[in-house]
């Protein structure tokens, strides 16, 4: 009783990018659903005819009925393939709520199937989904201990859908939710397939967490990715293989600043990306000291590595500035050369805020010398 499907989750479509530029966020929101189709594809080279997403399909209950049909639209059309739809805790199925709305907006759909009520389904013969619907944001007990007594057909292939963190892993994923981790040993399941955790992980021998397909945040989780799992029988291990789904990669890296030559190793690894770079959103926290030139010259920098991205930001809270000679020279002597001296002076305090206060001044001293001097010889 061979059976292959792909297990995703944590689509959240309609999910928004606050932080960025409205038309970065827009581009971003618009690869959630993208995703879906790059899902459906993989299902397809791997054989797969159903696709099993558990929870948090939607970001929020209140996304408007544009968003839902939509998604909708994308799934109905592979018809090729069934999507097995979960409530997670981003959309829980609450009376009257966001999956009352998906079936009167989406009408009779043959191969979306939303499961938002507790209990076991057959899916392909032999092959029983017992799937854990969440009906609100956290649950008092833990959502798939009734599977352990869930009836199906002698030597059926039971598969178990669920949201939340499992019992043992700490605080894994955002749903106030526990979910035991022998659940397969007790409730006979020959996989478990978990949402909520935004990265690829294994738990156990049968219960993996898919990861969200597309990332959205700056966390070495592994996410990106779907499942394809194949279940031999239903006592035979799952062979569970990682493919990729993802259009944006985010990535975060820490650069130590002695000198201005130490960005250059970030600016290599962004031209090796070559065109890919324009899909890849790269934040850099950087710590060290630079004159008040290289300073000045690493902004230049940075503004052309953003260039090549989709998105580059940094933090540089633990950046210092120390005025060596040349930066004194350009700055001159009398009332903004004893201006510079006094801010100097503040910039070696041990007072962190007066510190960053002085630097960022000393910073703007520099540039405007830096503009006279060039309108000088202009």
């Amino acid at each position: 009783m061979a059976f292959t499907f792909v297990h995703t989750a944590d689509w959240q479509i309609g999910k928004t990018f606050g932080g960025f530029p409205e038309a970065k966020a827009a581009i971003l929101k618009r690869a959630r659903l993208d995703a879906v189709a790059r899902i459906a594809a993989q299902a397809r080279t791997k054989g797969a005819a159903h696709v099993l997403v558990a929870g948090d399909i939607f970001d929020a209950e209140t996304l408007p009925d544009q968003t839902l049909r939509e998604a909708l639209s994308i799934m109905r059309k592979c018809a090729d393939l069934t999507w097995h739809l979960l409530p997670g805790n981003h959309d829980p199925a609450r009376p009257g709520g966001l999956w009352q709305r998906v079936r009167a907006l989406g009408g009779p759909l043959a191969n979306v199937r939303a499961h938002d009520t507790q209990g076991a389904t057959e899916i392909a013969p032999g092959v029983h989904l017992l799937a854990a619907p969440l009906t609100s944001r956290a649950a008092s007990g833990d959502p798939t201990a009734w599977m352990d007594s869930a009836a199906t057909p002698e030597g059926a292939l039971r598969i178990g859908l669920a949201h939340g963190s499992v019992q043992g892993f700490g605080s894994l994923g955002e749903a106030a939710v526990q979910i035991a981790q022998d659940r397969p040993e007790r409730a006979g399941l020959a996989y478990l397939a978990l949402g909520d955790w935004h990265g690829a992980r294994q738990i156990g021998p049968r219960v993996w967490y898919s990861g969200t397909p597309e990332p959205d945040r700056y966390v070495r989780n592994e996410p990106g990715h779907a499942l394809v799992v194949r279940l031999a029988s239903p006592s035979a291990a799952p062979e569970v293989e990682r493919v990729a789904t993802a259009e944006f990669h985010w990535s975060q890296r820490a650069v130590q600043l002695d000198s201005l030559a130490d960005i250059e190793a970030v600016a290599v690894e962004v031209a090796a990306l070559g065109a890919a770079s324009r899909s890849h959103l790269l934040a850099l926290e950087l710590a060290g000291q630079l004159s008040l030139a290289e300073h000045s010259a690493l902004e230049a920098r940075l503004e052309a590595l953003a260039a090549e991205l989709f998105w580059l930001e940094h933090d540089a809270a633990d950046l210092h500035v120390a005025a060596d000679g040349a930066d004194q020279a350009m700055i001159g002597g009398g009332v903004i050369g004893e201006v510079a001296a006094r801010l100097r002076a503040v910039a070696a305090a041990d007072d962190a805020q007066a510190r960053a206060v002085a630097e960022l001044a000393l910073r703007k001293l520099y540039g405007y010398a830096r503009q006279a001097g060039e309108g000088r010889r202009s």
